[in-house]
């Protein structure tokens, strides 16, 4: 089976890709809270080799503004609400007791959480403690999961670093992706949804991710993963739901699947694959002004629609993949799209439309 240039060698699935990256069982687990079963609502201790945590709840709190596992966004929406709080306790050799909120326990939304687990690892190889991921689901349709890495430092210091939303449920899977004993993550990239195509017509392209030290560092492009995002790229062209060439959602899994082969070293066969599906009349291709704003009109808040010039899609998806990574300057200009041309091309543009309007205005 061929698409376009790109082989598919046996119609690999989403179980060839698992196979690679083999999941990591956590040495050990406990959940704390679930919305669905009070039994577990209590406070809860484990220990794991010098490494003890402790999650402390409290009934009646001050509901918190920020925790491990929430950002400020999910202040309550009333004031002087009262939560559900849950507190983290942990303690090592040669350390402080580490002591911060979590988050706030309830049924998911409205900044709490509808469940509260822990998974413990040894993410780091030759890492004397282990590390613990909370993960607790917060309900929603396109971001549930919400998790953080907690570890001792070498220096008698802690580190608590948030992993990326993604939806789901359950714990992060923590893989092995080149079986020498590695730990790795592997998140979405959500800056492609709902560029090129809906929410639910976006293909995100996988980020590898590994902690190190109370940083979560992106090591997607490292040669040892070339195999996965060459097994990668050849599953996407076989997933069942993949748009039909020229249709309304088609451009968000050709972004995606672009990206994956840029990771791959495969950017030409599936840039060609992109050029013969695209739709070249999708409603979410970018848009740039010919008019120079000084010339709009008084209260005027939008480029008049007679100078408003659609972005071809083959330069705004070679333009994205440059701004997020995933080519280079050298690719981009070899795929015949130079930035700098391109916004100077814009801007000559503008100056002679401009200039012919003010030409045409008099005062």
């Amino acid at each position: 089976m061929t698409f376009g240039s790109v082989q598919a060698l046996a119609a690999p699935t989403e179980d060839d890709l698992s196979a690679i990256a083999q999941d990591v069982a956590p040495f050990v687990t406990a959940t704390v809270f679930n919305a669905g079963d009070r039994s577990f609502s209590q406070p809860l201790g484990v220990t794991v080799g010098a490494l003890s945590v402790r999650v402390d709840i409290a009934e009646r709190q001050p509901c918190p503004t920020h925790g491990l596992l929430e950002g400020e966004e999910a202040t309550p929406l009333r004031s002087g609400e009262l939560c559900k709080v849950a507190t983290l306790v942990a303690s090592a050799p040669d350390h402080p007791d580490f002591r911060q909120v979590i988050a706030s326990l309830g049924g998911g939304g409205k900044g709490t959480l509808a469940d509260l687990k822990l998974s413990f690892y040894y993410l780091e190889q030759g890492a004397v403690q282990p590390q613990v991921i909370l993960s607790g689901s917060t309900g929603g349709t396109r971001c549930c999961l919400v998790s953080a890495v907690v570890g001792a430092g070498d220096a008698g210091q802690w580190y608590a670093v948030q992993l990326p939303k993604q939806n789901g449920f359950g714990p992060p899977s923590v893989v092995d992706i080149a079986h020498d004993g590695g730990r790795q993550f592997i998140f979405p990239d959500k800056r492609f949804d709902a560029v090129f195509a809906s929410h639910d017509g976006s293909a995100l392209p996988d980020v590898i991710y590994e902690y190190a030290q109370g940083k979560l560092n992106i090591i997607t492009t490292q040669p040892r993963f070339r195999p996965y995002m060459a097994l990668s790229v050849r599953t996407l062209p076989a997933e069942e739901d993949v748009p039909a060439p020229k249709s309304r959602e088609v451009n968000g899994y050709l972004a995606g699947y672009v990206a994956t082969g840029a990771l791959a070293k495969e950017l030409q066969a599936t840039w060609r694959y992109m050029l013969a599906r695209y739709n070249p009349q999708s409603p979410y291709l970018a848009k740039w002004c010919a008019l120079d704003k000084s010339a709009w009109g008084k209260g005027q808040t939008t480029c008049p629609r007679r100078y408003v010039h659609t972005v071809p899609y083959p330069q705004q998806l070679a333009l994205f993949l440059l701004q997020t990574g995933y080519i280079t300057h050298a690719q981009c200009v070899a795929l015949g799209y130079d930035p700098e041309k391109i916004q100077s091309r814009q801007d000559a543009i503008r100056a002679a439309t401009t200039a012919h309007w003010h030409a045409t205005h008099p005062g």
